[in-house]
């Protein structure tokens, strides 16, 4: 999946589910963390661009992409001696990020199911990434996200209003 699908499915998830906005903040970066990891080590590694480019297709969709990790992470939230409100910004940047690997699950490579391993893959293959079956697929999440939270998107739509009426 693009950045663009994975950030409007994950800010439209934390939203949907009531999260602040520092959290929904949060998870707008946490919902491409697994690809910037990628990024990062094809670019620690790869020393050209072509090396760049090989390191990235050997560990992309790899340990960053297994869905173990975000999940110890919410799990672990639960545990931490912190403020309640830091407690929910690392929720929902974890959440946002497993969010990630769910959405990248519904491509034809998938996933890894265990976290050093490259096979076997969990895949649900309903679109491809950039394709377009996944521009439609996130159409029907923005129409979900627009449909459930109907009240709060007019509610804001009438604040905006009254706000550009004021001016």
């Amino acid at each position: 999946m693009r950045w663009i699908t994975h950030q409007i499915a994950a800010v439209g998830l934390l939203f949907s589910l009531k999260f602040s906005l520092g959290a929904v903040a949060a998870g707008f970066v946490g919902s491409i963390l697994p690809d910037i990891i990628d990024q990062k080590l094809a670019k620690t590694f790869g020393f050209s661009k072509r090396g760049q480019q090989r390191v990235f297709g050997r560990v992309h969709r790899g340990l960053s992409h297994w869905f173990g990790l975000y999940l110890l992470l919410i799990l672990a939230c639960n545990y931490l001696l912190i403020a309640d409100w830091i407690k929910e910004i690392i929720l929902g940047f974890a959440i946002a990020a497993l969010s990630h690997v769910l959405l990248d699950m519904l491509t034809p490579k998938g996933v890894p199911i265990l976290p050093l391993a490259k096979k076997p893959r969990l895949s649900l293959p309903i679109c491809s990434t950039g394709s377009l079956g996944e521009y439609i697929f996130l159409m029907a999440i923005c129409l979900i996200y627009v449909i459930y939270m109907r009240d709060e998107c007019l509610h804001y739509l009438d604040l905006a209003r009254k706000f550009l009426n004021q001016i």
